[in-house]
């Protein structure tokens, strides 16, 4: 067997690590493109999120790279806080108006929930939902008492309810 020539190895060794590296840079896009889509969020929203997670709020990061709150954790006082921090940074939501008979509902569903004690609670807004504060979110969340009025008040499964969010 002839031994072969240096200038052959070298341009053999060139040949192959342009060909892995050409190949690399294209499998690298791609991976980077699958584990950080582009988020439908604007800055604006991005940047109140950043302030949350600034004051110590866990957050995810959906499938979209749309950025959210964490869930799971029992740190509706921490978030209550750090919202109110934030709140300057909390862009405008998009409502898109209900439909008549979604408005009969929400008014309904608000009117019960005033009967069965749960004192403030807002009437629906031209998109149907009720704009709660933050606090009355929490307490929708957390008093039994308000949480068994929204049972009797709107019968669908809670994973499946609207009301505080």
């Amino acid at each position: 067997m002839r031994p072969v020539p240096a200038a052959v190895r070298t341009a053999a060794a060139l040949v192959l690590l342009s060909l892995v590296t050409a190949g690399c840079s294209g499998s690298t896009d791609s991976v980077q493109a699958k584990s950080s889509p582009k988020s439908t969020q604007g800055a604006d929203e991005i940047a109140y999120y950043r302030c949350l997670a600034d004051r110590g709020i866990p957050l995810d990061t959906t499938d979209d790279g749309v950025l959210r709150v964490k869930k799971g954790k029992d740190n509706n006082a921490a978030i209550l806080a750090a919202e109110k921090k934030c709140a300057g940074l909390r862009p405008a939501p998009t409502t898109v108006p209900a439909t008549e008979e979604d408005m009969a509902r929400a008014r309904k569903l608000s009117a019960c929930l005033r009967e069965h004690g749960v004192k403030g609670y807002p009437d629906p807004g031209p998109d149907g939902d009720a704009p709660l504060s933050n606090e009355m979110a929490y307490a929708m969340k957390t008093n039994p008492d308000y949480r068994e009025a929204n049972r009797v008040c709107d019968p669908r499964p809670e994973d499946d309810s609207v009301v505080g969010g």
